[in-house]
């Protein structure tokens, strides 16, 4: 059996529940400025589609960006944020942080996490 601080491997589902979240409102953000802007004499039509646009391009080539699975322990800014995880990674070139949810990993997979941040510290 391994310590708690050695090194184990978490395999990522394919969407997070928070860019599933940032998807869901960056598609609200069109309607909504779209009916700001309609009460503006004189503003463009389509702001608000270009607005959702940019955003769910960004969420999507976040996602592209992140790993696939993750080695923990993690970065020193990672932390236990109720029954939640947030975790800070690194691969070369690249950085970035990931918020995992019961939604996301299994119960017992996530407590692992929580054990072995806790126990890397």
């Amino acid at each position: 059996m391994s310590s708690p601080a050695s090194d184990v491997t978490v395999e990522l589902p394919r969407w997070l529940l928070a860019e599933r979240l940032s998807l869901a409102l960056a598609c609200a953000a069109a309607p909504v400025v779209e009916a700001v802007l309609a009460r503006h004499p004189g503003a463009p039509f389509g702001v608000g589609l270009a607005v959702a646009a940019l955003l769910v391009a960004g969420v999507w080539l976040q996602r592209r960006l992140r790993p696939r699975s993750l080695v923990l322990p993690a970065g020193p800014g990672s932390r236990l944020l109720g029954s939640s995880v947030v975790v800070h990674w690194q691969s070369p070139g690249r950085s970035g942080a990931l918020w995992l949810t019961p939604a996301d990993l299994q119960r017992e997979t996530l407590r692992s996490v929580a054990v072995r941040l806790v126990a890397g510290r």
